[in-house]
């Protein structure tokens, strides 16, 4: 199933990495195809120091679960 993925969905699943919306785009390989325009790495840029802020994770901690996420959903202009 194809599912499209804005920018609320990814802030979601990277501030609460251990709940359902997390859980299902790292998770689901195989049962859902995440979609997103590219301007969703603008907006993650944008907000990167409320990200920080409300997680409390590192810049590293940070990178890493982005990188995570984003490399389940695809990209496009």
């Amino acid at each position: 199933m194809k599912i499209i993925v804005d920018t609320n969905i990814i802030f979601s699943g990277l501030l609460s990495p251990n709940g359902i919306i997390s859980d299902l785009l790292l998770n689901s390989f195989g049962v859902f195809d995440f979609y997103s325009p590219a301007y969703v790495l603008d907006e993650l840029e944008n907000h990167r120091t409320k990200l920080l802020k409300l997680s409390s994770f590192s810049e590293k901690e940070l990178d890493y679960l982005q990188f995570t996420v984003l490399k389940r959903i695809e990209l496009s202009l």
